[in-house]
């Protein structure tokens, strides 16, 4: 008995260096995920964006939508499709040029499921200036060995909700 006692550690040993690995591969899969939605988005005047190219990034029912504080201050959600954001920002996007960069993330994994908190800002394709800041959440499924995005929700900073709260 005694004999296979080492032969048992190497082999947990091993699941627990594969299982590292296989999540460090993750979490760079899921981050190129992010990399490459901020990327298709953003562009200077007169691009147009690659469209059919993000609709390979989402799943066939993922939503989207935007949160904020509404005209009394007590909240106001928006949902969309992913082609309701194509037809509502598609022209604003090339004719106005911007940039959405990421400036701080954080991304958790469990088995297939993803969740990514990620800080942007936005920069005026016309002027070059930061025109607005926030936090999008964004979940990821891993299907077919994929990292597909299910849901894209944000919300731009204010005074009272800063960046930096949402990473508290």
């Amino acid at each position: 008995m005694l004999r296979f006692i080492p032969t048992a550690i190497a082999a947990f040993c091993l699941t627990l260096t594969s299982a590292s690995v296989t999540f460090a591969d993750d979490r760079e899969d899921v981050q190129a995920a992010v990399d490459a939605i901020y990327a298709v988005i953003s562009g200077p005047v007169g691009q147009e964006r690659d469209f059919d190219s993000m609709r390979g990034m989402f799943l066939p029912d993922a939503v989207m939508g935007a949160v904020g504080p509404g005209p009394e201050g007590t909240g106001r959600g928006r949902v969309i499709t992913l082609e309701g954001y194509i037809e509502r920002s598609a022209s604003f996007l090339t004719d106005n040029g911007f940039t959405e960069r990421e400036t701080r993330s954080d991304i958790v994994i469990y088995g297939e499921l993803a969740h990514v908190r990620t800080a942007y800002e936005g920069v005026s394709g016309v002027t070059g200036e930061i025109m607005v800041t926030g936090v999008n959440f964004m979940t990821f499924f891993k299907v077919d060995g994929e990292w597909k995005i299910a849901s894209l929700l944000w919300r731009s900073a204010s005074d009272d909700w800063p960046v930096e709260a949402a990473f508290d």
